[in-house]
């Protein structure tokens, strides 16, 4: 409702079950090179070297040479014109192995897991706020009206090397998976996203309720969202 171009961008596989979201940041065109740029190099890089039958030593080394390699082509291509300079993205990858999610993440863009009513998330945001809260310097109250809210601490291509998280889960049966931009996690709380998937019986309704949801709650940046059901017999 607010920003006139966007930066986010997104990735759903058609071959198998790869998702990416990046929300990038830089100048009006930079952050849409970023987001762009990674997301493109991830998903050629895991197409070009992905294995079957992963375990979580070689998914690590799969997700995280994706990363690596994107960072690497953002940040060149960062150097390229100053229009590009100091660019860069958030990060969040899926990609589900029979009953794993494997899961790479770097920035404030969101993995939330789904599961018996109840909504967890995965990822770590890498933000000045969370940072501030797990040392105890802030409470939560005053983290939702700092003035360095939006700030955060890691950024795949704004320098030469890349630091990321990895995370491995075990699916069950109906199991849902929602990736984010803080577009959308900073407009809703966990509740309001909770009560939108206790009904979602259709992934895309859903998917466009936590948009309209986010929209009308200021929709004050971009909204971007990939909601995945996990089903046993289709994996098998």
């Amino acid at each position: 409702m607010v920003r006139d171009a966007n930066q986010d961008y997104c990735f759903a596989s058609e071959k198998y079950p790869l998702f990416i979201v990046c929300d990038g940041m830089g100048g009006h065109a930079a952050g849409d090179v970023a987001s762009r740029s990674a997301v493109e190099s991830i998903s050629r890089y895991i197409d070009l070297n992905r294995k079957f039958d992963l375990d979580d030593k070689n998914a690590e080394s799969l997700m995280g040479g994706a990363c690596k390699y994107a960072n690497s082509i953002v940040y060149s291509r960062s150097q390229t014109s100053s229009e590009y300079n100091g660019m860069g993205t958030t990060m969040d990858i899926c990609l589900f192995d029979f009953e794993k999610l494997y899961v790479c993440h770097v920035g404030d863009s969101r993995v939330y897991l789904y599961r018996d009513n109840t909504l967890n998330q995965i990822s770590c945001d890498h933000t000045l706020i969370n940072e501030l809260l797990k040392n105890g310097t802030i409470t939560e109250e005053e983290a939702k009206t700092h003035p360095n809210r939006h700030m955060i601490t890691r950024a795949l291509g704004t320098e030469d090397s890349i630091k990321y998280d990895f995370y491995s889960l075990d699916m069950a049966d109906g199991d849902m998976i929602l990736m984010c931009t803080d577009g959308l996690s900073n407009m809703l709380t966990e509740d309001e996203i909770k009560r939108v998937l206790l009904s979602a019986d259709d992934l895309r309704k859903a998917v466009t309720r936590l948009r309209d949801k986010a929209n009308e709650n200021g929709g004050a940046d971009n909204i971007t969202a990939i909601l995945i059901k996990y089903s046993e017999e289709e994996m098998r």
